[in-house]
């Protein structure tokens, strides 16, 4: 059982948010309109996260350590715009200063990736995969986060996905510390290891053709089982993004990529797209497929809350797991 009482949330459409609609309503509007999304997100949000939101603010409120909250869910399914929406409402509506951390903006370095391909298997020089974060930085980051140096402002990096590179430290976000609530959201949060008989086989082409002998896919598991089990650990609750299947997920995963470049175009016109086609994320999201599928199999039985998504990213169902039970 984790810190955080969950077992209200499928009844609490918070008397907090039916008391503050009208400053709830008026932060999606701006939100949507500023993200540019429409103005279903509204509704939607209403109904699906809007109690889930409020359940977290309490808690938030009652404690004086921020809670650790894991947002779970594949590449594409909407977790970072769906996180970054109640980060909103936690700081406007609810008053809670709130922090957004993504696994992705604690990526290692090229240069470091370059050297663990070197060092271990070729296959790392690829991010993504458990063994790709640096996660003493991510670690750093979130005691910062709850009790900060003198000075109270936080670095936090942010990973530059077009470029494949983190940028240097004076391009990262300056955060106000101390926070009352810290969510991490990423693809593979909250993700156990596999069983070592489950890494015989290889899952895809890419596999077989370029990690014969298992050793990248047998180190990914190891990182699992050792550093990211230490950070998943200290989440005192996870929330999940089920996907239908891993077929969405490629889909969702290219109008991902295609956004990307529009945004690169705009924000760099006189410079390359460096950002993938369609076929290179094909062969990009293989170095995920193992890992995707053992999550759509394993997650929704650790997670604390669950959204069952449709293709088109909407909400089927929704359930609280016996994890909280």
């Amino acid at each position: 059982m984790r810190n955080t009482d969950l077992t209200k949330w499928t009844e609490n459409i918070m008397d907090d948010e039916q008391n503050t609609r009208a400053a709830l309503q008026a932060v999606l509007a701006r939100f949507i309109q500023e993200a540019s999304l429409p103005d279903s997100v509204a509704f939607n949000f209403m109904r699906w996260y809007a109690g889930v939101t409020g359940s977290l603010a309490q808690r938030a409120k009652a404690v004086n350590t921020a809670p650790l909250v894991g947002f779970s869910g594949c590449q594409g399914s909407g977790k970072s715009t769906l996180v970054a929406l109640m980060a909103k409402v936690m700081r406007e509506v609810h008053g809670v200063s709130t922090v957004v951390l993504s696994l992705d903006d604690f990526y290692l370095t090229k240069a470091a990736r370059v050297a663990l391909a070197q060092s271990i298997h070729p296959l790392f020089a690829t991010r993504g995969v458990p063994g790709t974060h640096d996660l003493a930085l991510m670690n750093e980051t979130i005691a910062a986060l709850r009790q900060p140096p003198s000075g109270g402002s936080v670095p936090v990096p942010a990973f530059d996905k077009a470029l494949d590179d983190r940028p240097e430290m004076v391009h990262w976000r300056q955060v106000s510390a101390p926070v009352q609530l810290i969510l991490l959201e990423g693809w593979c949060v909250g993700l156990s290891p596999q069983q070592k008989s489950e890494l015989e086989a290889p899952i895809n082409p890419m596999e077989a053709e370029q990690d014969p002998s298992r050793v990248w896919r047998g180190e990914v598991n190891r990182q699992l089982a050792t550093e990211y089990a230490d950070l998943f650990g200290k989440l005192d609750a996870l929330l999940l993004l089920q996907a239908p299947s891993f077929d969405a997920v490629f889909d969702w995963r290219w109008q991902q990529e295609q956004r990307l470049s529009q945004q690169f175009q705009q924000d760099h016109p006189d410079k390359p797209d460096p950002t993938m086609t369609r076929s290179e994320v094909a062969d990009f999201i293989l170095h995920y497929q193992r890992l995707t599928e053992h999550g759509l199999k394993t997650l929704p039985d650790r997670a604390d809350f669950v959204w069952e998504l449709a293709t088109d990213r909407s909400v089927e169902r929704m359930w609280l797991t016996e994890v909280a039970a």
